[in-house]
């Protein structure tokens, strides 16, 4: 009976840092439906209701770490060179596993990376802020940390790729809902933060890949929206100087017409 509390109290409280991470990508996304204030007021509010989400998160799931923790997650030393190096091949993984999974499924768009672009466009600072460190914080801390509290608990080698498969697909679900052919590209980056995380045993790292990427995806959003606002001057000055040139033109054939008029008629003054 007691386990069975510590299991649906571990499930409660993913479930509650899920909400929680929800109202803050409302916040951050769709501040209109969260009255924050304007201004100063709206910056402070978000601040702190960001600060106060993610210390909740992080305490619930340290709180489900000392319950019981078979894996050895979140140990001390938090940091050293062999792990750095795994988090280094995680992200070399990550990178080209969606190369190659974004050709398999045919190339093009998927509607969660669509909205993030149009996000991009309408919400720079405070978008960059939750995508490249918040996102990564609550999505690792829930999807990797959290999941392996709750399901494939006990450390052996088919617990560990069930766990990390099936953590993936949570996730790729998370961010294609609709579970169109872009899963699939989902799927395989977070089986392979999964493995960061199982691999390291500590979510500092996966974070750290999971930040870097998404960090990545930002500057190439960055650099297409650049590169069209160039097209755009490049173009609409190319039209400029034409019909600069059609008008200087078209006054030129002007006054050469009113001159040979003048030679024709020399009575017109």
């Amino acid at each position: 009976m007691k386990k069975i509390g510590h299991y649906l109290g571990n499930i409660a409280g993913a479930i509650l840092a899920f909400t929680l991470y929800m109202l803050l990508e409302i916040a951050y996304f769709a501040p209109k439906r969260i009255n924050l204030g304007k201004g100063n007021l709206r910056v402070f509010a978000t601040s702190l209701m960001t600060v106060v989400i993610l210390f909740v998160i992080f305490y619930l799931y340290r709180r489900q770490l000392k319950e019981e923790n078979l894996w050895g997650f979140n140990e001390s030393p938090h940091w050293d060179a062999r792990r750095l190096g795994i988090a280094v091949i995680g992200f070399i993984l990550i990178v080209v596993g969606s190369v190659v999974m974004l050709n398999l499924v045919g190339g093009g768009v998927s509607e969660n990376q669509q909205s993030l672009n149009r996000l991009e466009q309408g919400n720079t600072g405070l978008f960059k802020i939750l995508v490249i460190f918040i996102a990564p914080f609550c999505e690792e801390t829930i999807f990797r940390g959290m999941f392996f509290n709750i399901f494939f608990t006990k450390p052996t080698t088919l617990n560990k790729w069930l766990g990390i498969i099936t953590s993936g697909f949570l996730f790729g679900y998370m961010h294609d809902p609709m579970l169109s052919k872009y899963i699939l590209v989902y799927w395989v980056l977070g089986i392979v933060l999964a493995w960061v995380y199982t691999t390291t045993k500590d979510l500092r790292y996966s974070m750290l890949v999971h930040m870097c990427y998404n960090a990545m995806g930002l500057i190439k959003i960055e650099c297409k929206l650049k590169r069209r606002k160039f097209f755009r001057r490049f173009f609409i000055c190319f039209i400029n100087n034409q019909l600069r040139e059609s008008r200087i033109n078209a006054i030129g054939k002007t006054i050469k017409l009113e001159s040979q008029l003048l030679k024709a008629n020399p009575q017109i003054i």
